[in-house]
This record gives C-alpha cells, structure tokens and sequence, in this order.
C-alpha cells in the first residue's frame, strides 16, 4: 500500500459541574429511538434524577408521544431544533439531549452550546473532521460538559476489561483483536434498509456502527494510533443476489419468503429474528418463553391473559418496530412495510455502505490493534482477544450472554473472571451506565473527567473511523499525526 497522511489532533479536555440537588433539567432534540426509547425512558423509570421538560421532532406523532410521556406542555413541544433554541426562548433546561440523525448533530449542538447547555451527544459526533473539532473547540471555550454517547465504556463488562488491563495482569498489550459482528436482520434493518444504508446520507460504516469499539481499543491501549490500513466492500446486500422472482418489496408476494431470512413481516410483525435469539438464551425460562412464543402462539396468548406484558410478544412493540412507524398495530405495520423504506427486498434498497471491513491500527509502542466488522452473524455482538506479554484475555459481549477469561502465560492457567445472562437491550447495561454517569457529572458528584465526559478524548474515535474509511477508499496507508 502507498502512504499519504492525515492531520487528526486535539488538545487536552475541560471541565465544568456545579452541585445540584434537584432532578437535571433536559430539552430533547430529536424523539427517535435513541432519544425516547433509551434516555427518555431513563428519564421515566427515574424521575428524581433526570426530567425532560422540552422536546422538538419534525414529526407530529413521534412528538406528541414524548410529549405525553413525559408531561410537558404543549408550549414545550416543537417542530425543529432551531424554534427550541430560538432567542425569545432563551436557555430551558440544564442540558440539551441531540439525538438527531449523524449528519445532523452539528448545528443543534453548536446552537446549543452558545446558549450555554450542557450536553448529551449521540455519537457519532459528525462524519466530518472539522465538525468535530469545532463541537470540541466550543465545548472547551464555554466550558460546557459534552457527554459523547459511547456507552460500552459504562458497561459492567468492559469496565472489567479495562481493569484487567491496567491491573497489569496480562503485562504489556502486544495485539487488541476486536470483532463487532453485526447480526443479518440488525445490519438488513439499519444499514441496507435504515437511516445509514448510504454513506452520503449518513456516516461511513465504521463510524456509524464502530466508533463504539475504536473508542475502546483507544481507551484500552492508552495511546493513540500513528497509522491505519483497511480494506471492505458491498458485497452481499445487492440486486444482483436477489432472489429469482423477488418483487420491490417483500408485501409484493415474494417467492421466497419462507426460505429467506430477512422477509420484512417476519421481523417487524412477529419479530422471529430476536424470539430465536432468546433459543441461545442461558436462562432455561427465557429459552422456553422463546420457544412458546415461535411455536405455541396460542398458548402464550392465553398466558397473556394472566400477565399482560407477554402481549408485546405476540404483538411486538419494541425495537425495530418502533423505528418503522408511531402505529404499533398489526395493521399499522403492514402499512408502513407496503409504503415505507422497511418493506423493500433486502436487495433493492439502493444502499451502499460497505456490509464488511478490516482495519488494522499501529501505535507508537510498536502494538497493533485490528477491527473486524461485518454483517452476516448469526449473533448480534462483539468478541475480544487481547494479548499481552504475560497472558491474553479473552472474551464475547453478545445478548445471549457475556463472558471474559484471563490466561497466565507462566502456568498455562486459564480462568473465567466474568460472566453474564441474557441482555436483549441496553447495550449490555451501558445505556444505563452513562445516563447514571452523565447525571453524577451534572450534579456536581464526580468530576467530568471521571464521569467520562471528556469530549475530546471521545473525539478520538471519530479520528479513528475517519482515517481508516479513507484508508480504505484509497487503498493507502493513512498516517495520523499526533
């Protein structure tokens, strides 16, 4: 591979929080999935910690709901960012929430931080370089908290990870090997059929999807990278790979709808794809709630009488469906499946991302780190495999269950330091983790740095992602400058 270089570099983060006793104060910029479904929902279940007193969506009915949820007035509710942050409303809340979509961030949080909030910020931060140095530019000049959304580092998991690292147990890290296998029906629903199936439209795959697991291969190995290789392609997910006889969309009457995996109804009517996760489940009664739900409807109807939450089974209510459209009836999706981006065959959606990657980091001790991405797992999660100069760790944080195991070199020993259940949601209890953090933070409990709002260390990770997508469309070595 020749070379060229890319000038990718920040300088050391701020700090900002005072002491609060009262729950933090929070407009929302955007009342998708990320916005409602996770940190509205925290907001809910704790409403002594968190209280979102302002929302703003273009869409009237994704609006309305949060609205609702959340008891705010309708003098509260608006149609854009700019209306919510116009002068005459002046600054809301503590905090201003962006979960808009990535090519979408930057004028709300620059808007934001002018006003003087701190914020959550959905990651990623922005497919373009300038952007993110210009929010971490801002957020040091105002000295403004900025909480990057990279919620691993907030799982119990990697936080054992990490502590396994710096323990020194495995001596010094010669090679960090990470994998995110993305499963069939979550990379059909995002990133061929999604928001994110054109790089144009949105961010690079390993931005989008991966800037979460070069976020913790920076935070693991300390340093930051001199160069990158990376090399991936469309390979799949294309017309040409249709079935014989495939219609527009999968409502249309497709001939292979029993044989293939990604037809739209099964995943967003009765949602097979995720009840068969739960087959893999170690939990006997999960595996066995899966099992009635795939194959014994009826019953699991009549036991729905006795516990009203397995109807969101039968009728599934929850990611992806929600994405797809505000009316979660049956009928409600049937009509956004015929007349929406979600219903097409998984082969004609027009998308062009890559649906496989690898990337291969050096860093200035001399230790490599690789990422693999890809889109074709049978499970939706991630494997590791760090090796230092005394032992290796290994481990796999996937919903079906977490587990990490350390080995001594000296005495070929092996054994299991961690180990965990079923997680169908959460990202493994991160979501959790950094709203419980964030809040901390806010509150004046922890200082920023330690709460994990470093906006410019999480910048990082972006550098990361954007050196190597350009890597890989050149086919050169990119040097990142330090």
């Amino acid at each position: 591979m020749s070379r060229k270089s890319l000038n990718i570099r920040l300088s050391s983060p701020s700090s900002n929080g005072s002491k609060k006793e009262d729950p933090v104060t929070a407009v929302l910029i955007g009342a998708g999935l990320r916005g409602r479904e996770v940190y509205g929902d925290y907001a809910v279940k704790h409403p002594d910690r968190l209280k979102f007193i302002a929302v703003a969506d273009p869409d009237p009915a994704r609006c309305s709901l949060f609205q609702r949820e959340h008891n705010i007035p309708a003098g509260m509710a608006f149609d854009s960012w700019a209306s919510l942050f116009n002068s005459a409303n002046g600054k809301l809340g503590d905090a201003a929430f962006i979960c808009t979509q990535d090519r979408l961030h930057y004028k709300p949080a620059m808007a934001a931080l002018q006003l003087n909030y701190d914020l959550v910020l959905e990651k990623p931060v922005s497919p373009f370089v300038e952007e993110c140095r210009e929010i971490a530019r801002a957020a040091r000049e105002s000295n403004r908290i900025v909480q990057v959304c990279h919620v691993l580092r907030f799982t119990p998991f990697w936080q054992k990870v990490k502590e396994i690292v710096d323990a020194g147990e495995i001596g010094r890290i010669i090679h960090y090997d990470h994998s995110e296998n993305v499963s069939y029906w979550h990379f059909g629903h995002s990133y061929v059929r999604g928001h994110y199936r054109k790089t144009a439209e949105s961010s690079p795959l390993i931005l989008a999807k991966s800037c979460h697991d070069l976020d913790l291969m920076y935070w693991m190995i300390g340093e930051k990278p001199l160069s990158v290789q990376s090399m991936g392609e469309l390979t799949y997910y294309r017309p040409e790979n249709a079935p014989a006889g495939a219609p527009e969309r999968c409502t249309d009457g497709c001939p292979a709808a029993e044989t293939c995996p990604w037809h739209a109804p099964r995943l967003y009517i009765t949602a097979e794809p995720l009840l068969r996760m739960g087959l893999h489940a170690p939990s006997r009664m999960a595996r066995g709630l899966a099992r009635l739900a795939l194959n014994h409807r009826k019953t699991l109807k009549f036991l729905s009488l006795f516990n009203r939450r397995l109807n969101s089974i039968l009728d599934w209510d929850r990611f992806p469906a929600t994405v797809i459209t505000s009316d979660l009836s049956v009928e409600g999706k049937i009509k956004a499946l015929k007349e929406g981006p979600y219903g097409r065959c998984i082969f004609k959606c027009g998308n062009d991302v890559v649906d496989h990657q690898v990337t291969t980091y050096r860093f200035p001790d001399g230790s490599t780190g690789t990422l693999t991405l890809h889109g074709v797992s049978d499970l939706e999660g991630r494997e590791l495999r760090i090796f230092g100069t005394k032992g290796a760790i290994r481990g796999h944080f996937r919903y079906n269950g977490e587990e990490i195991t350390v080995t001594d070199f000296r005495y070929s020993k092996t054994r299991t330091v961690y180990r965990a259940g079923l997680s169908m949601g959460g990202h493994g209890g991160g979501d959790f983790g950094l709203m419980e953090s964030f809040v901390r933070v806010m509150r004046g409990e922890v200082p920023p740095a330690e709460g994990g709002a470093d906006v410019e260390n999480a910048m990082e990770a972006h550098y990361m992602a954007l050196a190597a997508e350009e890597a890989r469309e050149s086919g050169m070595t990119v040097f990142i400058s330090t």
